[in-house]
Parts: C-alpha cells; structure tokens; sequence
C-alpha cells in the first residue's frame, strides 16, 4: 500500500531501506535518490527522495515529488515545483525494483512530451498562461508488459463534430524510447449510446488510472463510470466506456468543501486478476434501512460496505455482480475492532495479492477535538468477514493519510 506523497529523507529518517535505494538526475543535471521505506498492510509503504552529493539549494522546500502510478516492479513519479502553474519545470521518473535483487533497483527520468494533442490545441487560444503538457494520476497510467517492457499512457477525449462521436486521444510512451507518440483518435463504444457531450465531460473527472494484467487500462471516474481501453495494440488501442454499479449517493456529497467529510472517499476499484475488477462502495442508510446518509442521530454513521466484480471483454456484454456486503453493526462486532471509533469507514483499497481483502481508513475526526484527531487503517476480509489487522496511522495529516495506491514491489 504505496503513499502517494513521497517525503523527503534526513539525517534522521532511517525507514528507508538502502537496498531499494536508485540514483539519477533531475532535467538540470542535478543528482536525486529515491529510496523506499516498506511496511506490510494496512500500513503505508513510502518513497523517500534527497539530492545526494548537491548542496542544498535555498528552493529545496519548494520541491514535492509524488506517485502518479505504480503496476508490477514500476513506479511512475512526477517532481514539481509547489507553485508551478505552467508545468515547465515538472520532471517524471520511472523507478523499478530489483526483481528480488536480481539486479540493481533503477531510476530513469522520462522525456517530456513535446507537442499538444488535438483536444489540447483546440483549448489552447482560450488558456492562459500557455498549455503545456503535464501527466496526472486521473489520466495517466502505467501498464507493465512482460519484463522489459512498459507503456505510459495518457488519456485524453475529443468530440469529433465531423462523425458526431465522442473519441479517445492516446499519447504514448514506450519506456526505454525518447519520444512520445500521438495516436490517431479512436472511437469510443458505448452500449447505451450517451448523448453527445456526457461522456467528454466525464473525461475532465477521472479520478485513476488501474491497469488489469499487461493487456487493460480502466480511466475511473467514480461519479460515473470508466473507460476501459484494451491497449494490447497501442497504435490503435479500444475504448469502451462502462457504467459504475447503482450505490447510495449522499445528495451533499459535490458540494462538500471537507475532504474529510464522512462518506467522502467512499469508493474505489481495484484490479482483481488479470482480467476483472472489484467494485467497493461505502454506502450510508437509515437505521430503519433506507439508503441515504440520516439526519436522526442514531443512524448517523451507519452504512455497508457493498462490493461487486465484473470480469472484462472488449466484445462481450459486462455486466457488474455484487458479491460481498458487510453491515456497520458486524464490523463493529468483529474481534479486533474494540476500541476502535464506531464511525464511517473511508479510502477503501483493493489488495492486489487477493481481491477478498480491503484496506480502509477510519479516524475519530468527528468525535474528538483536533488535538486528540488519530487515524486507523484496518484489513478487512468481505468474504470471510474477518478483521484481520489494525494500525494506527503514522500521521493525522489527511494529505498524507487519505490518499495510496496499491503497489506489489519486490527487491
């Protein structure tokens, strides 16, 4: 469970283990290290980062590197000044693990992409300052294809006004080349046939990129849906857009301004195999079993975790089958749970190693003043209903607690 903010390495910040430790230079020619500290779930695993054998700079502050993605033995991570705007100084490394020491952990910095797409150049005369291209974890995604070789891909959608159709952009980075690809726009299938427009206003909120085995990519946008892209011929990749499962939506829930409020973060997909999902939604209800978030105090942090699957096909129907629910009231009564605050679960993360298992946040935020604010992360097994580990979190920052990735790294 990888954080998705990386901190910076000190003197005395000894988690970080030298064996997963990789050397390279920024676009500048200054040196970096990345280096991780490893923890087993529902802990966090951390990518640390310093410039070794550089002086310190007095703009060092002003430097933050985070996880855009991570698939197999690979790390895609992005190096930008804090108060950039414009994207020119933003830097991407692909870091690789050693492959159970093998060989040597790497860290290589990515070309940048050097031209716009044709979406891009239509918004272009209307933005300013200028756009240059930059990678985000919403539409970027990292698809490891076999030992020696990776794809960085980016998403973008266009409306094509001449077909009258909706079509996917595809920038392409074959890890190991200089140069980035721009693939001609390709049509998007969408079995209920959306009306013009929905489906390229979706593409402005996906939230992550999750590859499926070295064949899918699936762009989610929780509120809607996700493209899934069959990118096993990436000059020519298929798109299919695919409609998240029914769940019990707060009507509050878009205008809340607090990141931590009780049902925000309450979904998540993961990838369950090579060739399915796994669907996890937090949904609030009544205490008399009504979906929906209650006002009436008793039922005020209720909910059940619901999850479904759907295995995936380019050309086949898909359909989503719910396979797991759990009640507040069972969790609560599980051995491990005492002490634990009886409040909504949040950030839920499928394991990679066995879908059945998810990891949530959960924190006495609404209960306790600020000062006495501490955050858990638990194990959960939905199949078999059983808790099986609980931490407390090493910080109560929600920047730093809130957001992972799940990653399967080996050195």
């Amino acid at each position: 469970m990888l954080n998705s903010y990386c901190a910076v390495r000190t003197d005395d910040t000894c988690v970080a283990d030298a064996n997963t430790a990789a050397d390279s230079r920024t676009s500048t020619g200054r040196p970096l290290r990345v280096s991780f500290g490893r923890a087993p779930p529902p802990a966090s695993s951390f990518v640390y980062y310093d410039f070794p054998d550089s002086a310190p700079c007095e703009n060092d502050d002003e430097w933050r590197i985070d996880v855009v993605a991570a698939h197999g033995d690979s790390v895609l991570l992005e190096m930008r000044h804090r108060h950039s705007r414009s994207g020119s100084e933003d830097n991407h490394f692909l870091y690789r693990a050693g492959a159970a020491r093998a060989r040597p952990p790497s860290l290589d910095l990515l070309p940048a992409r050097d031209f716009l797409t044709k979406s891009e150049q239509v918004l272009a005369p209307y933005i300013h300052p200028p756009i240059r291209p930059s990678l985000h974890s919403g539409n970027t995604g990292l698809l490891r294809r076999g030992d020696d070789d990776a794809l960085l891909v980016q998403l973008q959608l266009m409306y094509d006004r001449t077909l009258r159709q909706e079509m996917a952009e595809f920038s392409v980075l074959r890890v190991g080349t200089s140069q980035w690809e721009l693939m001609e726009p390709v049509p998007i299938v969408d079995d209920e046939d959306d009306k013009a427009g929905e489906l390229l206003q979706l593409s402005w909120c996906t939230n992550t990129a999750i590859p499926v085995g070295d064949r899918f990519l699936c762009f989610v946008g929780y509120k809607s849906g996700f493209f899934l892209c069959d990118m096993a011929d990436e000059a020519s990749p298929k798109v299919r857009y695919v409609r998240m499962p029914p769940v019990s939506r707060c009507s509050d829930d878009d205008d809340d301004d607090d990141d931590r409020s009780p049902m925000k973060f309450s979904q998540n997909m993961g990838a369950a195999g090579d060739n399915a999902v796994r669907f996890v939604s937090i949904d609030p209800h009544c205490c008399c079993g009504g979906p929906g978030r209650s006002t009436c105090a008793r039922s005020r942090y209720a909910f059940t975790i619901n999850t479904w699957t759907m295995n995936l096909s380019m050309d086949e129907p898909l359909a989503w089958v719910k396979d797991g629910e759990i009640d507040c009231e069972e969790l609560w009564a599980l051995s491990g749970y005492e002490g634990l605050p009886r409040t909504n679960l949040q950030c839920p993360l499928v394991s990679l190693d066995n879908p059945n298992v998810v990891c949530f946040l959960v924190s006495n935020y609404d209960l306790v003043s600020y000062k006495d604010y501490k955050v858990w992360m638990i194990q959960l097994d939905i199949k078999t209903k059983t808790l099986l580990s609980v931490v407390q979190q090493f910080t109560n920052d929600p920047w730093r607690a809130y957001y992972h990735l799940p990653a399967k790294l080996q050195w």
